[in-house]
């Protein structure tokens, strides 16, 4: 079934480019999604909100090469899911913010408030620091804290042997917190 947001493309050419681009690619988009988000309902969401960033970019990928084409729709979806994940993070982190900060539910949870307040304060200082760092340490980092990937994943991910994953995550750390002193 071609999903509504292609169907609703005003531009005839438009929306046949991008009928034939899903059709083409979508078992590997599905694959790259389901590899990050396994909820198969969660992935139709992540699908769909790629699919819009794509149809933005129809002029884009349609000059492309069939090579960078597929680069183009890969890191579309690995994005989206990847911010799905981030949006997940950002809801879970917001609730404690001092307004919604419960102190009943974190006692009575077994949670240390104290705890919670540092990993509140740790995170928003990474965040500041975020773009700082390079590409392969953000996807170290996020891959290993925020997705909750397995060594093994991850030097998958990246290409390299999984026990060099340890290292690499130090390496990250410590720039990460050396940034974060500095700022």
């Amino acid at each position: 079934m071609l999903p509504s947001v292609i169907a609703m493309m005003v531009d005839e050419d438009d929306r046949e480019f991008m009928t034939q681009l899903f059709l083409q690619y979508r078992r590997i988009m599905f694959s790259e999604i389901g590899k990050i988000i396994p909820d198969s309902c969660e992935a139709e969401d992540v699908l769909q909100n790629a699919l819009i960033r794509l149809c933005d970019k129809v002029s884009l990928l349609r000059e492309l090469d069939e090579r960078r084409r597929i680069c183009y729709v890969i890191t579309t979806v690995r994005n989206q899911a990847k911010n799905q994940i981030r949006n997940r993070q950002d809801i879970t982190i917001s609730s404690f913010d001092d307004e919604n900060l419960n102190l009943v539910d974190s006692v009575s949870d077994g949670t240390d408030i104290e705890q919670s307040i540092i990993i509140k304060e740790q995170l928003r200082d990474l965040s500041s620091v975020w773009s700082m760092l390079d590409e392969t340490h953000q996807r170290l980092l996020e891959g290993k804290y925020i997705l909750r990937k397995s060594d093994d994943e991850l030097g998958k991910d990246l290409g390299i042997s999984p026990s060099s994953i340890r290292m690499m995550l130090t390496r990250a750390r410590r720039k990460a917190l050396g940034l974060m002193r500095t700022e």
